[in-house]
């Protein structure tokens, strides 16, 4: 559901302002509504960008770091003024250590050249031929190539040969020679020289990696709590500037939202202060912050809503309906009880062992922990196990259990085909109840009598095809709702008589088009259920047949190749049926049921005013 909000507005004396927002960013209640202002602008906002970039650079460094060395950070309380003086500390060597990294791969890469070649003084060598009127040129070719048409043909010396390479010089007096081999242009400088200056590359980045490794463990807090106080100063600054002036500049007008609940809370933190402010209801022209609140469990499928779009104020939050179906679909399309019980214990693992995470990373593994669960129990359906089929005494072991569970829920395939259009029967019907619904609340009831009337003739044909012994009452009522489509669809149209009827009725024609056609194309699109499941059924057992195919016969090699065959082909196989898992569903729930529920979408998320 979407959160009541109530209008703020506050007059504060110029002087007191910048202490007022201290408070109220203290509070951290209020969605406040400023100006917008432009960086390029304003040096305050434009210094804050520079200085988080460079914070956000540090701060990416020293993870690289920690990662590279496997460390955790030490528990060290963080210091945001000793995080703003590490940035110009430590930045130049950082920085540094990008060169020594940039010349030590340079000087590697130059010293696979030259190992081909031998160690030589190229200098010496070049002067020397100059002086004899010659140049030596540097060449490559296949060996197969050299010993053919090269070798006895050029004036050609071969200096070594490896990975089926022969690697040559040519002595060119000034003559243009085309040899069927590829020139090498070789650093100027000798291999032993070259090694020489790597070794102290490499000794002195090792010794600035290691210095800078402690660092970053010692001071990565000081450096994200630097960066959280500054993106803080940027946003009260962002607010401070964007603030709307009145009478000569002396009253600071600041204009914002928070939620109903928190109403006495506001009342009470400015009961005593100087600042006027004034408490309203939002009106129908508002661009209204949205604040979802749902339950624990609905809250987790809030993220997907919030990748499509939120809703406006006055709509209704569909996240609860959708949550149910989208639980139902993942565990169909991934069809494989195996793969579910893989994805619950390595979730449930995770947050044993993992305790620092943060909150949206602990939402998304919740989230990760109901689909596994879905599937694990969606999975009994089928009865596929890792390919395998629970209720075959071939692919496992016969045993009663399996049995009984395969005659209670096991479906075949025609039925799961069955299964999935009625799901999404029922999905766009619930979608259609909630379009009346959310027309009702947002317009009123005069404005969804025609998309009662739709829905009515949905499920009167349904009636007739599956309830024959009612189809004399489901006719009569597809007759009165089509007349309820066609006449009262548009209830606008009426204030202006003559026109009215033709109108409606031209709309309705077109509703009705719109019916005939999206309804079995959102029907056929639910078929992505069934198909999905059983596609990844079938690659599993072929990764079952091939484990045990291409095992060789021998006691230890034999179940070695079918352990790395059956590992590596499951781990491919539920890598793209969790990510087709997760993708179809959304796009069902995206086009089809948002479509048929009259789901606009648009909403300004709600984002209080806080440290």
């Amino acid at each position: 559901m979407i959160e009541k909000m109530k209008k703020l507005t506050f007059l504060v004396y110029h002087r007191e302002y910048e202490d007022f927002l201290h408070r109220l960013q203290d509070l951290g209640v209020m969605h406040v509504v400023t100006s917008e202002v432009n960086p390029q602008q304003s040096p305050t906002i434009s210094s804050y960008l520079s200085q988080i970039k460079d914070c956000t650079t540090l701060q990416k460094e020293m993870k690289s770091l920690l990662d590279e060395a496997k460390l955790k950070v030490g528990e060290v309380e963080g210091d945001a003024e000793k995080g703003m003086e590490l940035v110009s500390q430590l930045t130049p060597r950082y920085e540094h250590l990008a060169e020594l990294r940039s010349q030590d791969q340079e000087q590697k890469t130059s010293l696979e050249q030259l190992a081909p070649w031998g160690d030589f003084d190229p200098a010496l060598v070049q002067s020397r031929m100059q002086a004899a009127g010659c140049e030596l040129l540097f060449y490559v070719a296949p060996s197969k190539v050299f010993d053919k048409e090269i070798q006895g043909t050029y004036p050609v010396m071969k200096v070594s040969e490896a990975k089926k390479n022969t690697y040559f010089v040519l002595v060119a007096r000034g003559e243009s020679v085309e040899l069927p081999a590829t020139r090498v242009t070789l650093p100027e400088v000798s291999q032993s020289k070259l090694q020489s200056d790597n070794a102290k590359v490499s000794q002195e980045l090792k010794q600035e990696t290691e210095a800078l490794t402690r660092l970053s463990q010692e001071n990565l807090p000081h450096i994200e709590e630097a960066l959280r106080a500054l993106n803080a100063r940027m946003q009260f600054d962002t607010v401070k500037e964007g603030t709307t002036t009145a009478a000569a500049d002396h009253l600071m007008v600041l204009n914002g939202w928070f939620p109903a609940a928190k109403q006495e809370e506001m009342e009470a933190a400015f009961a005593d202060d100087q600042a006027w402010y004034q408490i309203s209801n939002p009106t129908p022209d508002d661009d209204i912050p949205i604040c979802l609140k749902n339950n624990r469990f609905f809250r987790l499928f809030e993220m997907i809503t919030k990748l499509y779009m939120l809703p406006k104020y006055n709509e209704l939050d569909l996240t609860p309906f959708f949550a149910p179906f989208y639980i139902v679909f993942f565990g169909l399309c991934l069809g494989d009880s195996g793969y579910g019980l893989f994805i619950t214990v390595a979730v449930l693992l995770i947050k044993f062992f993992v305790k620092n995470m943060s909150d949206g990373v602990r939402a998304a593994l919740n989230l990760l922990l109901t689909m596994g669960i879905s599937a694990f129990v969606f999975g009994f359906l089928s009865g596929a196990f890792f390919g395998f089929n629970l209720y075959n005494p071939k692919d496992v072991l016969n045993t009663p259990f399996f049995d009984k569970i395969g005659q209670a829920v096991s479906l075949d395939n025609s039925q799961m085909f069955n299964l999935s259009l009625i799901l999404g029967f029922i999905q766009i019907v619930f979608g259609m109840i909630l379009r009346v619904v959310n027309k009702t609340i947002q317009f009123g009831f005069r404005y969804s009598v025609s998309s009662i009337a739709w829905l009515l003739v949905v499920l009167s044909g349904a009636v007739i095809m599956f309830l024959p012994q009612y189809a004399a009452i489901a006719k009569w009522v597809i007759v009165v709702a089509l007349v309820m489509a066609f006449c009262y669809n548009s209830p606008d149209a009426y204030k202006k008589p003559l026109t009215a009827l033709p109108l409606n009725i031209g709309l309705g024609l077109w509703d009705a088009y719109n019916m005939a056609t999206g309804m079995l194309g959102d029907m056929l699109s639910y078929i992505r259920l069934f198909a999905l499941g059983l596609s990844g059924g079938i690659v599993a057992s072929v990764f079952n047949s091939l484990a045990a195919g291409f095992a060789p016969d021998n006691i230890i090699l034999g179940p070695l190749v079918m352990i790395i065959i059956f590992v590596f082909g499951h781990a491919l196989n539920m890598f793209m049926n969790v990510l087709g898992a997760f993708v179809h569903p959304m796009r069902l729930t995206f086009v089809e049921f948002f479509k048929n529920s009259g789901y606009e979408g648009g909403g300004l998320e709600y984002n209080p005013f806080r440290n």
